[in-house]
């Protein structure tokens, strides 16, 4: 009996923090499909149908409730943790996800997250700069190498 006592008390503290717009912290409770859950929070936090939403830890990982539908929400997020509210802009079919903070003063709440998003919304540009450096590494090619000092003085005698 104490067993289904102690259950029941660990369901009740299993609620998510959810910050938006300005300065506003809203209470879910996860333990539901992630369908139910972004719709919830959708309703609460006053968020057009169109947006594509998902939640964004403080750390600055994306929990992508969006794309599992069936799952239990409760899989997904830690109970008692707080999440920002982030909104979805999809580049055509291939391209990257641009993440767009529904909190207003995300740059004063955490500096930090709000770097890593941007850092998220901008794969092609790492991509891009990991290139470059590849290619300045691989400029000479192993012909064109320049000889090491041992080799440098065995040529001399």
């Amino acid at each position: 009996m104490a067993a289904v006592g102690s259950e029941n008390l660990m369901f009740d503290q299993s609620f998510i923090r959810v910050k938006y717009g300005h300065d506003k912290e809203a209470i879910f409770n996860p333990w539901c499909s992630t369908y139910t859950l972004l719709e919830y929070i959708r309703r609460t936090c006053d968020c057009d149908q169109e947006y594509v939403i998902d939640l964004v830890d403080q750390q600055g990982h994306v929990r992508n409730l969006s794309t599992g539908t069936e799952e239990y929400a409760n899989e997904l997020v830690s109970a008692r943790e707080t999440y920002v509210l982030v909104r979805i802009e999809r580049d055509g079919e291939m391209g990257s996800n641009k993440y767009i903070p529904l909190l207003d003063n995300l740059d004063k709440f955490n500096p930090e997250l709000l770097v890593k998003l941007n850092n998220l919304s901008r794969p092609s540009t790492r991509k891009k700069d990991k290139y470059k450096k590849n290619q300045r590494a691989t400029k000479g090619s192993p012909g064109t190498k320049r000889p090491s000092s041992s080799e440098q003085r065995a040529k001399q005698k």
